[in-house]
């Protein structure tokens, strides 16, 4: 009996330890299959309690497999309660497709797990970085209207449409998605945009960024409607382009230093000037400060027939100010004009009066120059003049230069001394240096 015990209770032993095992077993399945919607795996309060609303069965708290079988998820229309991340995202990423999320503040997006999502629309959040070079299978990617400084892409062979438009990115790469066919990066800070690889590019807009230079040559298709038909691409939507240069003085030019891609290409700039370029040999070339006070403008051609050309201004800044000098206050004749460091003086350009007159003063100070100015001369008669005739008390002068001649009544002379605008040296006949009677009989005797 004691044998027969000993069997059973051994055989009764090794049932338990092998229920025991797929007990065990089944737990830790169980276990794996649900994912507890707790603050560890959904940290978002918000997000936390939209994902809560999939989980339809026991045991609740947990979302099972078949819970997470979810293809699209929707967050649009939440965003008046903030969610700031998605994390959790990755439970779904077996199944999850469509992913939308705009407008929900997001400071943080973390799809690296999403390997088959084909859509992610995250527009109108706080997001600094993105990353889906881990997705693989996108084929639309709306990114705009956040914050970015950073968005990686990668290799993504099935990407045929992208927005990142309105953010802060500097550059962005799109030369390893071989299949673009719509791009917009309008309202960004990028310096250069390289598409020679994206030959399938049908929309492409690029307005409101820093471009200098655009090359389209490849892109043979820009412009293509749905039916086959090319439409233009207008020029509001690759221009509005912005740069920046620092101007320098050469003798009388205003030279502006700045290399753009491809001189050929310029097609026209603000300060062309009867036929001559205003842009050559790497920089731009103004005579008149006026001119570049809001910046220069030029249009470069993208070499594509569906899209107008780029229109870029550049802004300029100089620590130089210009003084013009006029003849006269109507400041219709230019005499010349002086480039002065600030708080310099002036130096006035050599130049000839108008005859029979000389230079009293400027209209303005000009020894301590703090913007640019334009003055005028004042000038003061400078006539040689000689006596021609005299009677009756009244002298007729003639200027020897330009042949003014006028009749002066002597009385009106008398007591005149040199530097009186009514001394005459003609008629100061004794050389005196006063007109007085001596001169008066003089006169008289020498037209007697």
């Amino acid at each position: 009996m004691n044998t027969k015990l000993k069997k059973c209770w051994s055989l009764l032993l090794a049932l338990a330890i092998l229920l025991g095992c797929f007990s065990v077993s089944f737990a830790a399945y169980a276990a794996d299959d649900q994912i507890e919607i707790s603050v560890e795996n959904f940290p978002d309060p918000v997000f936390r309690s939209i994902v809560s609303r999939y989980d339809t069965s026991a045991p609740k708290g947990y979302l099972s497999a078949s819970e997470r079988n979810v293809s699209r998820i929707s967050l649009t229309g939440y965003s008046v309660d903030s969610i700031k991340t998605l994390k959790g995202i990755e439970y779904f990423a077996d199944s999850l497709k469509v992913l939308r999320c705009t407008d929900l503040k997001l400071e943080e997006l973390d799809v690296s797990a999403l390997i088959n999502l084909t859509e992610l629309t995250c527009m109108g959040n706080n997001l600094t970085n993105l990353d889906v070079s881990k997705n693989t299978n996108l084929v639309t990617l709306n990114c705009s209207k956040n914050q970015l400084t950073s968005l990686t892409l990668g290799s993504i062979d099935t990407l045929e449409t992208l927005h990142c438009y309105i953010n802060n990115l500097k550059s962005v790469t799109v030369s390893l998605l071989p299949n673009l066919k719509e791009f917009r990066c309008d309202q960004n800070q990028l310096t250069s945009v390289d598409l020679s690889f994206n030959t399938n590019l049908t929309y492409f807009t690029c307005a409101s960024n820093h471009l200098t230079a655009l090359d389209l040559t490849k892109n043979t298709l820009l412009g293509r409607q749905d039916d086959g038909e090319f439409r233009t691409i207008a020029r509001e939507l690759v221009g509005d382009q912005t740069a920046t240069a620092a101007a320098r003085i050469n003798g009388t030019q205003i030279v502006i230093p700045f290399t753009i891609a491809d001189e050929s290409r310029v097609v026209a700039t603000s300060l062309d000037i009867d036929g001559l370029k205003g842009y050559y040999a790497d920089r731009f070339v103004a005579y008149d400060a006026a001119d570049i006070v809001d910046g220069v403008d030029y249009t470069y051609s993208v070499n594509n027939e569906w899209v107008q050309d780029m229109e870029v201004n550049v802004e300029v800044s100089r620590d130089f100010y210009q003084v013009d000098f006029y003849y006269d206050e109507d400041m219709t004749e230019l005499i010349g004009r002086a480039f002065v460091d600030e708080g310099q003086a002036a130096k006035a350009p050599s130049f000839t009066p108008p005859l029979c007159n000389t230079l009293d003063c400027w209209s303005d100070d000009i020894s301590n120059v703090t913007g640019d100015m334009k003055i005028y001369g004042i000038f003061k008669d400078a006539h040689s003049y000689k006596l021609v005739s005299f009677a009756d008390g009244i002298a007729t002068i003639e200027c020897t230069v330009c042949a003014d001649n006028q009749k002066v009544k002597f009385i009106d002379c008398v007591n005149a001394a040199a530097n009186d605008v009514n001394y005459y040296s003609c008629l100061d006949v004794v050389a005196d240096g006063c007109i007085n009677a001596k001169d008066y009989a003089e006169l008289v005797k020498m037209f007697k």
